[in-house]
């Protein structure tokens, strides 16, 4: 009989690992370049897309660090700590909600600036982007506020030990919130914003970096799609079949299917920096001068560090 378990955990150890690893190497990457090119900071979609890389490193290291360890090394923090076991469940439906909620208001601002409508237009600016993220923000911590108080430690497992926020994390907030609505809104929104990008390409209203930008962001909602979607297919399998007795077959089946799609899911918020990479000849030139310019900061030699160096071989 298949091993399914070794399965599992082969998955979680030599996938889970280096995807985890590009996913923060990416974010960092993306919060380096959006928040130190101008022409970056100043547009709204890509102050969402920076809002968005920083929730998501919060996300993959409370999310994705122990759900490899639990799945790769049976190791699960949350059975013996209550700290972690309340703090888990909060910082997961905070950062989740909010990274999430950025790369879908990313898209809508994306749509607003290749609009024909001047009007429509004008509700894409900075400012406002600002107070958006400021509400956004504490809309999401108070929302993950209850699971704080009513996560619990029982017969060894961190659960919900309230069926009303039970339902709501169950069916409300992931399959309803992160998963369905999500995808609608970002699916939609890409799809106008993509057209208005192609009835205004042969006009001065859109220039050549709202056109990478719009390719960008529509890319990337292909990304959401397949990792959001495959998560959220399991859950609805799991919560269907939840009162059917299953052999031990078939859980190591299960078991293998909510590993792959459980770390599939965080490449939401971890494949955004190489989506960008590969879609933007922008976003390339403009990594490659942040990294070259690193690269030479590092190599530098100061005329005082001379200086100090000839006189400890004196």
């Amino acid at each position: 009989m298949t091993s399914w378990s070794l399965i599992s955990q082969s998955y979680a150890r030599y996938v889970g690992i280096p995807q985890f690893c590009l996913g923060v190497l990416g974010n960092l990457l993306n919060i380096w370049i959006f928040s130190r090119e101008s022409t970056y900071r100043k547009v709204p979609s890509t102050f969402y897309l920076l809002m968005a890389s920083a929730a998501g490193i919060v996300q993959i290291m409370s999310g994705q660090i122990p759900r490899f360890l639990i799945l790769g090394f049976n190791n699960d923090l949350t059975r013996t700590s209550l700290v972690w076991c309340k703090c888990r469940q909060f910082l997961i439906a905070t950062f989740g909600g909010i990274g999430m909620t950025f790369q879908c208001l990313s898209v809508i601002d994306q749509f607003l600036v290749t609009s024909r409508h001047v009007r429509i237009r004008q509700f894409s600016n900075i400012k406002s982007a600002h107070h958006i993220v400021v509400g956004v923000i504490i809309v999401w911590v108070l929302q993950g506020i209850p699971f704080l108080v009513f996560n619990q430690i029982q017969v060894g497992t961190c659960i919900i030990n309230n069926r009303i926020l039970n339902i709501y994390w169950s069916y409300v907030y992931f399959l309803g919130l992160l998963t369905a609505t999500s995808i609608i809104v970002m699916i939609t929104f890409g799809i106008l914003a993509y057209r208005n990008m192609h009835l205004l390409k042969n006009t001065a209203q859109l220039n050549n970096a709202d056109q990478q930008l719009t390719i960008m962001i529509c890319m990337q909602i292909f990304i959401v799609f397949i990792s959001v979607a495959s998560y959220g297919g399991y859950n609805v399998y799991a919560l269907a079949t939840a009162s059917i007795q299953k052999d031990a077959e078939q859980k190591g089946k299960d078991l293998v299917a909510l590993t792959v799609t459980s770390l599939s899911a965080f490449l939401n918020y971890e494949s955004s920096f190489y989506v960008f990479f590969l879609s933007s000849s922008r976003f390339r030139r403009q990594t490659r001068k942040h990294i070259c310019f690193c690269c030479c900061a590092l190599h530098r030699v100061t005329p005082t560090e001379v200086g100090l160096s000839s006189l400890a071989h004196r």
